[in-house]
């Protein structure tokens, strides 16, 4: 698969934790004794969040929020060059780019996946884009099965390629849907939607992301890792569900889903693009179908929380041993963003504290 960069690399340190307590004094923010090699930095109250939140040492944070012009940080044993993966919450820069396309008159929410991708007879080629961008396509939770990529690699045997278009479209094709699920968030939906996009324009997804999405929201450090030799330098290690370190990959075809390592900045940056700039009235946002909570609808991959408080956009999701999470009160001017090096059987779980941090 050919390279492909967003932006030029820059090189990231990594920062070195063991040894430098003594230095501790010299940043802004304060040291947490436990675990001992755990280093926060940044904003009081944020801190309070994490030191909750992220006790352990491999823990590696960025977390910010916004409120009108201005904006708060904290980090735990990471700063503001550290890269994360944004996890399967890439599938919110795929809707924004989906959203682009129906506005431009290139696809429809109505076609079918199949008029755009080789699916043959098989069942999802049927399904509409409409079906896979509001998770409502019946496909499985996750492609992470048996045969779904190649096989597993330790976490320090450097970074390894997953499979292109072909093995995407040959893994979905033997995969019968389960409409019985209705409301079922799967990494396939994203990964079909970014390939038929690229497929629609004649335009590769890493491209077509870069100039429609990426650009325009000024993420100016992110980085589509379809390739291994794409993972950027000061990327934290990721760790699987069980806590064990996981090896860095090239996310291939299905980088529209899982394939973006951002900064906190890159994440700010998402935020304030949906809040008031580019993106804030993107259709993407705009909640067409229900889920199965009664006050979560979704728009495309963008779900939109309706409480006593008002509507927060957002979204949330781990893959590739990362969790990433972007909320946004546009009526209120606020956001919230949190990047993590560990990836959440549950991120949901990790909702709460931002969105009680957006309401104080």
């Amino acid at each position: 698969m050919a390279a492909h960069r967003v932006a030029r690399r820059h090189p990231h340190p990594r920062i070195a934790l063991v040894g430098i307590v003594a230095a501790v004094a010299t940043m802004t923010g304060c040291y947490s004794g436990q675990p001992v090699d755990q280093l926060l930095t940044g904003d009081e109250e944020l801190l309070a969040v994490l030191r909750e939140q992220y006790p352990q040492a491999r823990d590696r944070v960025a977390l910010a929020v916004i409120d009108g012009a201005g904006e708060r940080t904290a980090f735990v044993s990471a700063d503001a060059s550290t890269g994360f993966g944004l996890g399967s919450a890439t599938r919110a820069l795929t809707g924004l780019l989906l959203a682009d396309a129906v506005e431009r008159g290139e696809v429809s929410l109505e076609d079918p996946v199949g008029a755009y991708l080789d699916l043959g007879d098989a069942p999802a080629g049927a399904l509409s884009l409409g079906d896979l961008a509001t998770h409502h396509s019946g496909l499985p939770q996750s492609p992470l099965g048996p045969g779904a990529y190649e096989p597993d690699v330790a976490a320090d045997a450097g970074p390894v390629d997953r499979g292109g278009i072909d093995a995407l479209l040959a893994r979905v094709a033997v995969l019968d849907l389960v409409p019985e699920l209705e409301y079922n968030p799967s990494d396939f939906d994203a990964a079909l939607i970014g390939q038929s996009l690229a497929a629609a324009t004649g335009v590769r997804f890493a491209d077509l992301l870069a100039e429609r999405v990426l650009a325009p929201a000024g993420m100016e450090h992110a980085v589509v890792v379809e390739s291994g030799d794409l993972v950027p330098d000061g990327l934290a290690q990721g760790h699987d569900r069980r806590g064990e370190r996981a090896a860095a990959r090239g996310t291939g075809a299905y980088a529209p889903a899982v394939g973006v390592t951002v900064t906190i900045d890159d994440g700010v940056a998402l935020a304030r693009a949906v809040l008031e700039g580019p993106f804030a009235h993107s259709a993407a946002l705009e909640p067409i179908a229900r889920t199965r909570w009664p006050q979560v609808e979704i728009g495309y991959f963008w779900e939109q929380l309706t409480s006593d408080g008002g509507d927060v956009v957002y979204v949330v999701g781990s893959a590739e041993g990362f969790t990433g999470a972007v909320l946004a009160d546009q009526r209120a001017g606020r956001a919230a963003v949190l990047l993590s090096n560990g990836e959440e059987a549950w991120p949901w779980s990790r909702l709460r504290p931002l969105l009680q941090l957006l309401g104080e």
